[in-house]
């Protein structure tokens, strides 16, 4: 379960005015696991993952940089395995990276928008487009 969201950086930059198309890739890396404690109000353990999400709108447009933290908490037995397993192989369970990486994904790419608009640069994810039907279309149904 997933306690808090929090951005400690952000950092977006316009380099050069787009001349062409306009290609956008994001990346989202985990940085850190750390078990941590919820004190003063409990003494329950949590886990605090440190993360990294990037957006590079190709070619050399603009960049967007955010960093922050998610605290999740799962019970002691699973919280050790996913530390155990960060700290040798620095992976993550699929099971609990998705839940993970969908939520920091939906938190950045709502900021990002928004962040990206006040720079005048297209939306890094597609949107639903309308289209209008073609005679042949119009036909046919």
């Amino acid at each position: 379960m997933i306690l808090n969201f929090l951005l400690d950086k952000i950092h977006i930059e316009r380099k050069n005015i787009p001349k062409s198309n306009i290609e956008a890739k994001n990346t989202l890396r985990i940085l850190n696991i750390t078990e941590e404690s919820l004190e003063p109000l409990s003494k329950e353990k949590v886990l605090k993952l440190n993360f990294i999400y990037n957006i590079f709108y190709e070619p050399d447009i603009a960049t967007l940089e955010m960093t922050g933290n998610i605290v999740y908490k799962t019970d002691e037995k699973k919280s050790k395995e996913i530390l155990n397993e960060w700290n040798k192989e620095k992976k993550i369970n699929p099971g609990v990276s998705s839940v993970i990486f969908n939520h920091i994904l939906t938190r950045c790419s709502v900021k990002a928008l928004r962040l990206a608009q006040e720079l005048n640069l297209p939306p890094h994810i597609p949107f639903p487009r309308i289209a209008l039907k073609t005679e042949q279309a119009k036909k046919a149904s």
